[in-house]
């Protein structure tokens, strides 16, 4: 989605062009069938248009091309508008998540004798058709069925690992195994682990397969990184804790072992700690 964005915004100029001549040469003077005809045959990428009075308050149905929707007669579409370049006669929004169709889309808006003409063009096949992106179709349902199959099999593991931790912990509960220091840090550690696997699914999921849910403007989001190293780390922590209970308790023949996998966490959080470090570094500079 951020390609699209980027290859939009690089030749902007060109394809606004393009549409306003277009809109010249198309006569909106009537809003009826045959404006639709003429607006659906100009512009193949058009999602749907509708009609505004000149204080932006929408006076008609959404029009698609098979089709209309009445229910947003009398919304307030202002919000769309730079009231400042409106007085040009027209005004082209920057990409954004249309509500109606959750597609990637700008809005152009022309100033038509009573009111206001607003036209959703869907970002994707409006650079296909400048010949910006290719078309491949099949291979975007194959990537995104892809990403749908890996993201559900970790949702599925992710709770499966979390179910056996509550199972495991309830079997020690009932007396199948007596309790002990390992019954009761194994289910946290599948639990801790299981949070992980289940999280980086969610975020797969709503990354790759739901792209409604993509924010435009982030080029990389830390967040899902960040929480799954932590739970990792978190994992292991717990871990080292364990093997140091169990070797003070045993054989402390075995505490080098044990020590070995503290300096392994310890650089592990120095490396962590420099990553948010630059990280935060890096959001500072491009919010200043």
């Amino acid at each position: 989605m951020q390609d699209l964005v980027r290859s939009y915004n690089a030749n902007a100029p060109l394809i606004q062009k393009f549409i306003l001549n277009t809109l010249g040469n198309v006569s909106i003077k009537a809003f009826n069938v045959h404006l639709v005809q003429r607006l659906y045959k100009a512009f193949p990428s058009l999602e749907l248009f509708y009609k505004s009075d000149e204080g932006f308050v929408q006076n008609s149905p959404n029009v698609y091309a098979t089709r209309e929707e009445q229910h947003a007669i009398g919304v307030d579409r202002s919000y769309l508008v730079n009231e400042l370049e409106i007085q040009k006669g027209y005004y082209i929004s920057e990409p954004y998540i249309s509500t109606a169709t959750g597609s990637l889309c700008i809005t152009v808006v022309y100033a038509v004798n009573d009111g206001y003409i607003f036209l959703d063009f869907h970002l994707r096949k409006l650079l296909e058709r400048f010949g910006l992106i290719e078309r491949n179709d099949l291979f975007r349902i194959l990537n995104r069925s892809s990403y749908a199959i890996i993201g559900g099999g970790l949702l599925f593991f992710g709770l499966f690992v979390i179910l056996y931790g509550f199972y495991t912990f309830f079997g020690y509960l009932i007396g199948v195994e007596p309790l002990s220091i390992d019954t009761v840090f194994k289910p946290i550690i599948a639990l801790t682990l299981g949070l992980a696997v289940y999280d980086l699914g969610k975020t797969i999921f709503e990354q790759e397969v739901l792209p409604h849910t993509q924010h435009v403007s982030d080029v990389f989001n830390p967040k899902t990184l960040l929480n799954f190293s932590v739970s990792i780390i978190i994992a292991l922590l717990i871990e080292a804790l364990l093997v140091v209970f169990k070797i003070s308790l045993h054989n402390y023949k075995d505490l080098p072992y044990a020590s070995t996998l503290i300096a392994a966490l310890a650089f592990l959080l120095l490396v962590f700690a420099i990553f948010i470090y630059l990280v935060r570094k890096g959001e500072e500079q491009s919010h200043s």
